[in-house]
């Protein structure tokens, strides 16, 4: 990231930065975080400058609402402390602007190098959409992109989202996560979810694009991919494992979706070191991504993602820490066993059941 032509705040000043933020937040039970445009994160009384851990502490997405105050060093933009709260209003956040203004002057009142800071008024919905208009425009950060695909999303898929044919589909999607080691039947799963049979089917081709026995089929698929590039276990056993009864008819539905055996399929994995599957949930979009999918997954599951911007497109270069390291080792993907030629962040995925992250050694 490129360096801001103005005289930086040393480490201490950041440090007291971040006491008087968390004050702030104690006091006004708005949550302030800063971030400086030279890629340093002042967050709950700590200073990153990592982008992994800026990654981790600052995601705006947790909050319901939030408001960036720009806040300029000697005249030039130097970053934005963002306030977020679910609970105070927004027009009290606003307010707020004079209270962050005395935070700033009591940090920098001593800096021999005399600096002046100014906390700009707070950027309104359509200024910040304009930014990201304008990132998008001129090619610099899909970041922003990706955020407003993800509130898109959210808000076509609301009425959906509160009706019982969502949450009765959500509960049978879960079921069949858990039990996706197990033979599953449609009539099994309507019954514990209190549909009909035929109308839970409905629902799968409507909401997920798909039929109920081709979304099993694909998971268990995908469970059987994880043990054969992973473990040395027999075919035989690996059927059994992810549910099937004959392995003729593992063997024939792998060729089906795979499209090649389950021994073919383990040489042609034989570097690979680890393996995500992430399978299609309700919360999926039509705007979704495979970058934006990702990253919500492994959020949640609490695994460390780190990526990067690289030539325009989101670059994944860490996965639970282990790091592609371009010439020896590094991460790809599939989405419904078929390796994309378009980046993570350019690769929908509304009608996909499944998308696979693999770690591979490309020395083996």
């Amino acid at each position: 990231m490129q360096n801001i032509a103005v005289n930086m705040p040393t480490q201490e000043e950041y440090s007291n930065l971040g006491s008087y933020l968390q004050s702030f937040s104690e006091i006004t039970q708005i949550t302030a975080h800063f971030y400086s445009l030279t890629g340093v994160l002042v967050c709950d009384e700590m200073v990153y400058s990592d982008e992994r851990d800026i990654q981790k502490h600052l995601d705006v997405n947790q909050a319901k609402k939030y408001t960036l105050f720009p806040i300029c060093i000697n005249g030039k933009l130097w970053g934005f402390t963002v306030c977020s709260s679910n609970t105070v209003p927004e027009d009290r956040i606003r307010m707020s602007k004079q209270y962050l203004e005395n935070i700033f002057s009591q940090v920098f009142e001593n800096n021999p190098e005399s600096m002046l800071t100014m906390v700009l008024e707070p950027l309104d919905n359509n200024q910040f959409n304009q930014m990201n208009y304008l990132s998008i425009l001129l090619k610099m950060n899909p970041n922003f992109e990706d955020n407003s695909v993800v509130q898109q999303g959210e808000s076509q898929t609301s009425t959906f989202d509160s009706s019982e044919s969502y949450k009765s589909l959500s509960n049978a999607v879960d079921y069949i996560l858990r039990n996706v080691t197990q033979p599953i039947s449609l009539n099994e799963v309507a019954d514990q979810v209190f549909l009909s049979s035929s109308y839970l089917s409905r629902l799968f081709k409507q909401q997920l694009h798909i039929t109920f026995i081709d979304y099993v089929n694909r998971l268990k698929i995908a469970k059987a991919k994880e043990l054969l590039a992973l473990t040395n276990k027999p075919v035989n056993i690996i059927s059994n494992l992810v549910g099937f009864s004959q392995t003729s008819y593992f063997t024939k539905t792998f060729k089906k979706l795979a499209n090649t055996t389950p021994s073919a399929y383990r040489k042609q994995t034989i570097s690979a070191k680890r393996i995500f599957t992430i399978p299609h949930t309700v919360d999926w979009t039509p705007q979704c991504t495979v970058f934006s999918v990702s990253k919500r997954f492994f959020k949640q599951e609490g695994i460390d993602f780190f990526y990067q911007s690289v030539n325009d497109h989101i670059y994944i270069n860490s996965i639970d820490n282990l790091i592609d390291s371009n010439r020896n080792c590094g991460w790809t993907f599939t989405v419904d066993g078929e390796q994309p030629n378009v980046p993570a962040d350019k690769m929908m995925v509304s009608d996909a059941s499944e998308i696979q992250w693999v770690y591979t050694n490309f020395n083996s």
